[in-house]
């Protein structure tokens, strides 16, 4: 497999909304940048509706996924097989069993929630929150479902709400060591993170201790203004009890902090168990909050490149559209999902995909997370979660508190995703789909049924149609004439049209015909792994 150099985002930049045509290019482009892996009929629905059709779609309130239930582990006297162990204790008599069988559960959940069904952008604003706050979760699944529920909830909502609940939020509270920070042993950790990674950024250094937007001051005045809340009912197995945060009046220091002058030398009155949201309300009064979240965004949804002509021209109008609305986020994640930069021929298929969306760029439209039963759905859903760990992305478990290194450090940025080692993960996760046995469970095997894949398609008999139509579903450019004749040629070697065809079609008479299906299956899969082994399949 081999990636080709990708081209840089047009020098013109517009925030101006996008008047051009609305074409399955520029459908599907919007749905991969905002949701993992759209499938063909999804960007035949997007297509229907116009931009600004789809665009609301994609933003409008849908329903939760349901609650991550037990599907490998039926030891818990209080639920089996098929039920949620979200507002359960921890088994007394198999702890370790008990909580290793939620983090599965958890894993396979949160994998195929990401990938749901509804036309929306929540799932992926979920993962970019996900990032943002780098939590390495803890042990207790329920804790972490948590976090998960709270990045849903505020998916395109109140950012600076969000940054209050995070503030107290148990799993942060233990990942950056605030349920230890007391008026007496102040701990710094969460103060500068919340400064230099979740709000206003460090820019540059001007000084001794003293950067563009905050000082070390700033990091340890606001240390004690977030003294006093402590964490209790992780890996509880008492009835009741769950994971949560709570405040303790006599580790908060209740003296007043001093800012530096990047604060205008502001004063945080003592305030109790509410101070932390005086703290939070204090940052955002700094416009400088805004442009840095919006920077993340740009870089998430469009790349990472952000020279002064996208400073300029869509990182301020999007701040502005976000001060402008309190700092909900839906509006300035609008304004440039409409732009007509977002559209620019050289933004799609511009970032390469990662991993999460490689494996649903497989799983999604092969439907293999509905196998049919809790065990088996859950089983697949894992399965894919291991898949994407495999390749460097593993849930619940970013590799610092800035997240995966793709998003954030550069030259590299999401070139990051393919290394030696990722590369070979890469053509083993497209191997298992390619396979008889596919992934092997439960003394069963369990394959990826291409055949019905393709019986989604509107003329999957017609070689031609056939291979035009997987290409927009599973790459995010038009391929050239060389490209559709070699698939049709790894397809049809040396063999003309018809034999597919008629090949297809008797198997559409005989399902039964075990022979033929596996001829047709043979052939179909030699297509299939020429376009997974396509550079545009690895981008988006």
């Amino acid at each position: 497999m081999l990636i080709s150099t990708l081209p840089a985002p047009a020098v013109v930049t517009s925030i101006a909304p996008y008047t051009g045509p609305w074409t399955r290019l520029q459908a599907g482009h919007l749905l991969r940048r905002a949701t993992f892996a759209p499938l063909k009929a999804e960007i035949d629905q997007a297509l229907s509706l116009g931009l600004d059709g789809a665009i609301n779609k994609l933003f409008a309130n849908v329903a939760l996924p349901d609650l991550p239930v037990y599907y490998d582990y039926e030891d818990n006297p209080d639920a089996g097989i098929g039920n949620t162990w979200v507002d359960l204790p921890v088994s007394e008599t198999n702890s370790n069993d008990d909580a290793s069988a939620r983090r599965r559960s958890l894993d396979g959940w949160w994998m195929a929630s990401l990938a749901t069904d509804q036309l929306t952008i929540r799932e992926k604003m979920c993962f970019f929150w996900h990032n943002h706050f780098g939590i390495d979760g803890p042990g207790d699944a329920r804790a972490i479902y948590q976090f998960i529920t709270k990045y849903r909830a505020f998916a395109t909502g109140d950012f600076r709400e969000l940054v209050k609940q995070m503030a107290v939020n148990p799993s942060m509270l233990v990942f950056l060591n605030g349920n230890s920070n007391t008026r007496v042993n102040p701990n710094e950790n969460f103060a500068r993170e919340i400064l230099e990674l979740f709000t206003i950024g460090k820019g540059q250094q001007i000084g001794d201790g003293d950067y563009t937007n905050y000082t070390e001051q700033d990091v340890t005045e606001l240390a004690r203004a977030f003294t006093g809340w402590r964490v209790r009912g992780l890996n509880t197995q008492v009835a009741g009890l769950g994971p949560e945060s709570y405040y303790t009046t006599n580790r908060h220091d209740t003296t007043e902090k001093q800012l530096s002058h990047r604060f205008n030398n502001a004063i945080i009155e003592n305030n109790g168990e509410n101070e932390y949201q005086d703290v939070v309300d204090l940052i955002f009064q700094q416009d400088e909050v805004s442009r840095f979240i919006c920077r993340k965004l740009y870089r998430y949804f469009v790349y990472y490149k952000i020279n002064d002509a996208v400073e300029s021209d869509i990182i301020e109008p999007m701040a502005q559209a976000l001060r402008g609305a309190d700092y909900v986020i839906a509006p300035a994640l609008k304004l440039l999902l409409r732009s007509e930069h977002f559209y620019e021929a050289s933004v799609i298929g511009d970032i390469i995909k990662s991993p999460i969306d490689v494996a649903h760029s497989i799983y999604r439209p092969t439907d293999y997370l509905n196998q049919g039963s809790v065990r088996d759905d859950y089983q697949a859903a894992r399965r894919a979660y291991l898949a994407a760990r495999d390749m460097g992305l593993e849930l619940r478990r970013p590799p610092s508190v800035s997240g995966w290194s793709a998003y954030y450090q550069g030259p590299g940025f999401h070139r990051l995703w393919l290394n030696t080692a990722t590369l070979q993960t890469r053509t083993d996760v497209q191997n298992r789909a390619l396979s008889r046995n596919g992934w092997y469970w439960d003394g069963a095997r369990h394959p990826f049924d291409w055949l019905t894949t393709i019986s989604r398609y509107d003329n999957p008999g017609d070689p031609n149609d056939l291979i035009a139509e997987m290409a927009d579903e599973f790459v995010p450019q038009a391929l050239k004439p060389t490209q559709l004749s070699a698939l049709k040629e790894l397809l049809l070697p040396g063999l003309q049209d018809f034999v597919w065809t008629s090949e297809y079609a008797d198997l559409g008479a005989n399902p039964n015909d075990e022979a033929l299906r596996v001829s047709v299956e043979i052939r179909l899969k030699h297509m299939v792994e020429g376009m997974l082994q396509l550079a545009e399949f690895h981008v988006h």
